[in-house]
Formats: C-alpha cells, structure tokens, sequence
C-alpha cells in the first residue's frame, strides 16, 4: 500500500478555491487503482469534508497542521491538541500587539469581530494600492481564507476561552514582516509548541507533536503501509515536513525556489491542474518500479 499526500491551499484548490474537474478524475484515478490518498492540510477537518463532498471525493484527512487525522468515512483517527492555558498565553500575547489571530477547535474557527473587519479592511486598502506582483498575490492569499467553513465571530478572546472545545491550532497574520517575524521567534521559545507558515503573511502554532509529517507517518503505521514510495505535494513551509517522510515529493509549480530546492521534483502551478499532472506521472513511475 502506498500514499498520496495532497495539500490543498496554493495546490490541490486553483485559485478560485475550488479543485478542478481534472484533478478530481486524478484523484479517483489513483484511488481505483489501490492508493490512499490523503488531503493534508492547515485546514479544519470540517471545512475540508465540506471541500471535498463538493467535489465528489473520499480521501483520509489530515488536517490543522497535523494535529488531526480522520478517515474515509469521518471517524478521528488522531487529535493532538494545545492546552487552555498555553491558548490563553499565546491569545493574550497576540491580542496586546493587535495582530489578527483565527483559533482552530473540534468545532469552530474562532475569530474577533473587529479583528476581522479590521484584516478585511487592510486587505481592500492594499487591494486599491499599486502592488508589485508578489505582494498582489499574497494579498489575494489572504482574501481567499475568509472563504473557509466554520467561522465563529466572537468579541474578545476570553469568549474563546470560554469554549469546551479542543484547540488544535492558532494562525496569526500580519502584512508586516518584521512584526510577523517576532510572532514567531516568540512562539519558537516554547518547546511544546510548533511553528509553521503556509504563506507569508502567517504563521500557525500547533504542538509539538503535531506536523504534516508526523501525522502522515502515524497514518502509514496505523494502515500497515509504507511511505518508502509515497508521494507528498505541496507548496509551502508547513509541507515541509511532509516532504521528509516520502519517497517522492513535489513542489507545486507556484511554490517558491526554497520548497522547489528541497523536493523531488515539480509539477505544474494549482491553477494548471498541477497535482493531476503529478499523480500521473508519478503512477507511471511507480508501474515501471514495481
């Protein structure tokens, strides 16, 4: 048995946040013919099932960063979560700077009101400013995650606190570099926290023991599968880890020259039905070793 790990944001998903009639046939293709496919993904679980019943698939699902995998079917494989307490300090740290923060649970995304209208805001500016080509997309990255399932919108961060729920993830955004930057050497100081970006306007803090790559190992384990020959596709940092436990991994051809340096080999950009192109191919490849 072997796998495909897929990411969805900037790979799996074009750029009008849906995936494409030729990656879906790609998709069932290779799952009729005996592999696992496996949506990994920054993403809450619910919002991908809601994604991929869409488009008429079925896949395993690691989602938040790997701190949750869930089956086929939607039972919860794994959850790895952040304690209150832990949330409440880094909530309380993010709130004071006023960056704009999402809180990944079991059950919601749970976002501040004015937080929201405050990002959405600097996001239309920015929109309406003369951008250079880079920072347009990036800005048209941010807008496209308020199109996630699950929202919550709440006044402080003490209504979130409030929640008896799991916490699997928090995203924090900035425009600012130099800010997003000391976001993160902050949250680095913690040695059960991990630390990831899937753009560069974020980054997203789940435990330790939570990455895309550790959640896929756990997977093949669980499935008494290997990861020898399987492929990983994605575009950014939060894939890295990912990348370390295939055999085969795939830069999307949007993905910057640092993901493209450490993969296999790249494939075409999201919004060229990249991933088909690269489960094909890596089928082909796959016949001819076996």
């Amino acid at each position: 048995m072997s796998f495909i790990a897929i990411d969805l944001d900037g790979t799996l998903l074009n750029d009008q946040n849906e995936i494409s009639e030729e990656n879906i046939k790609a998709i069932q293709y290779a799952q009729d013919r005996g592999f696992e496919v496996v949506i990994s993904t920054g993403r809450a679980y619910f919002d991908v099932q809601t994604i991929c019943e869409k488009a008429g698939i079925s896949p395993f699902v690691i989602g938040t960063n790997g701190a949750t995998t869930h089956s086929k079917s939607g039972k919860c494989i794994s959850s790895i979560t952040i304690t209150k307490d832990r949330v409440e300090s880094i909530l309380q740290w993010l709130d004071e700077r006023n960056y704009y923060y999402e809180v990944f649970t079991d059950k919601a995304i749970y976002t501040l009101k004015k937080g929201r209208e405050h990002f959405h805001n600097e996001i239309k500016s920015l929109k309406s400013a003369d951008l250079n080509t880079d920072m347009k997309e990036l800005v048209e990255v941010a807008e496209r995650q308020f199109d996630q399932f699950g929202y919550v919108l709440v006044e402080n961060y003490h209504d979130i606190l409030k929640q008896e729920e799991e916490f699997y993830n928090i995203l924090a955004c900035s425009f600012d570099k130099k800010k997003l930057e000391e976001a993160w050497n902050q949250f680095k100081k913690f040695d059960e926290l991990m630390v990831v970006s899937s753009a560069d306007h974020n980054i997203e803090i789940t435990s330790k023991r939570a990455s895309k790559g550790m959640a896929l190992e756990k997977l093949a384990f669980l499935m008494n599968g290997s990861l020898d020959q399987a492929m990983a596709i994605g575009d950014s940092n939060n894939d890295l880890s990912m990348f370390q436990k295939v055999g085969y991994s795939v830069a999307m051809g949007n993905a910057k020259d640092v993901i493209k340096a450490v993969c296999t080999t790249t494939t075409l950009k999201n919004d060229e039905n990249g991933v088909a192109y690269a489960i094909y191919r890596y089928l082909e490849n796959f016949v001819v070793q076996k």
